[in-house]
């Protein structure tokens, strides 16, 4: 796996308010109040950045709209993710996922069917997985339950914190766990995704996001960073690829 995997704290409730409602009526975006960080009103004014934003997240679901994809993982489980960025804050690992998490068990614990979290119609008919399904798919979703419960096996189940640890290296699970204490705080589920944003493999270039990228926590950028001169220097002295 070699893209950004991105975590979406998300409730049900906002699943079906930032998605659904307008995946239904694109009228509704307009009584939607965006999640604007201070850091993007240094040159724009706060009108000028909720516009700019408002018509992004507006042709992001206008784009779901034209869709008819049999895979509810690659249509309205990835949209979902998108839209929550414009809402909510979200975070992101390169490379790793829980998805890649071999133990079923894990899965059945931990992970719920997407058929248990939205309305029949759309997943009717339609392929869905609890795992991500490639590049631009959404994956597994974590109930509100399940993150305080995951967060709650992590710090006193030596298995599932060697699992974790296997799975993000690093200070990748720092990000991960951020991303669940911040559900966990806030009562919302946790929503993973494939390339909602895709990080430059240049150190300086910048990240492109089909969101707003600006409500990305920024411990994932600088994780990524950070590994990614690692890479580099490994490279630089001939002892990497």
């Amino acid at each position: 796996m070699d893209y950004s995997v991105s975590y979406h704290p998300i409730t049900e409730e906002q699943m079906k308010e930032w998605y659904f409602d307008t995946f239904e009526d694109i009228g509704h975006a307009e009584s939607l109040k965006l999640r604007i960080p201070k850091e993007q009103l240094k040159k724009h004014t706060l009108e000028e950045v909720e516009a700019f934003y408002k018509d992004k997240y507006i042709t992001m679901v206008k784009r779901s709209r034209e869709l008819d994809y049999d895979d509810f993982n690659k249509w309205h489980a990835y949209f979902i993710a998108i839209s929550q960025g414009f809402f909510e804050k979200f975070y992101f690992v390169q490379g790793c996922s829980f998805s890649s998490i071999i133990d079923e068990t894990f899965h059945h614990l931990y992970t719920t069917k997407w058929e248990d979290v939205v309305p029949l119609e759309y997943t009717e008919g339609l392929f869905a997985s609890k795992k991500l399904q490639g590049a631009f798919s959404g994956g597994a979703y974590m109930t509100p339950e399940q993150v305080k419960k995951l967060l709650t096996a992590y710090e006193n189940d030596s298995y599932i914190k060697e699992l974790l640890d296997g799975q993000f290296e690093g200070k990748k699970i720092d990000v991960i766990l951020a991303a669940l204490k911040y559900a966990s705080d806030n009562d919302q589920g946790l929503l993973e995704a494939a390339k909602v944003i895709t990080q430059n493999t240049e150190i300086f270039e910048e990240a492109s996001c089909f969101s707003n990228i600006f409500n990305c926590d920024v411990m994932s950028a600088a994780v990524y960073t950070t590994e990614l001169a690692a890479h580099y220097d490994e490279i630089y002295k001939g002892t990497g690829e």
